[in-house]
């Protein structure tokens, strides 16, 4: 994929999206949801505190990066085969 050209998804309503990159060499975490949530609720939807609680770990916990890349190198071969 080139990294200079922008792809745009269409998330559902009850969709939450984490979107991960780098600049600058930094990480950098965005979470973007299907629709906006009302600022007033007195709680998130589940799929949202997920989310979010992920970005929080993603960008507070350095050992977690490397720990989620190499889960996902030691289970690379079974996330292939649920694909078939």
């Amino acid at each position: 994929m080139a990294a200079d050209k922008p792809v745009s998804i269409e998330l559902e309503s009850n969709e939450f999206a984490l979107i991960v990159g780098e600049e600058d060499g930094e990480m950098s975490v965005r979470v973007v949801g299907g629709t906006e949530l009302d600022d007033n609720a007195d709680e998130l939807p589940a799929p949202a505190e997920i989310i979010l609680a992920l970005a929080m770990r993603l960008l507070r916990d350095p050992e977690f990066h490397d720990e989620a890349v190499e889960w996902y190198y030691e289970h690379q071969d079974e996330i292939g085969d649920d694909d078939a």
